[in-house]
């Protein structure tokens, strides 16, 4: 348990010395986020979608003697 409430501490000392956000780069942020996500979208109604499955099965060859290639949309 101690070790957890250190890696808390070292994540709230991490996340007090990250500069402030301005309004101009937040609105930056934003208006990048909603272009990727319309993107997306865009991809997802066009069936370009990979499979859990073949992520997971993915997954499992990783660090294996049989390992997979990343999965591809359509999978």
């Amino acid at each position: 348990m101690d070790y957890l409430r250190a890696m808390d501490t070292i994540n709230l000392e991490a996340e007090a010395s990250v500069p402030t956000e301005t309004e101009a780069a937040r609105q930056s942020r934003l208006a990048r986020e909603a272009i990727m996500i319309a993107a997306a979208l865009e991809s997802v109604a066009a069936g370009r979608l990979v499979s859990s499955e073949a992520v997971d099965a993915w997954i499992d060859s990783l660090d294996t003697d049989h390992e997979l290639p990343p999965p591809r949309a359509g999978q």
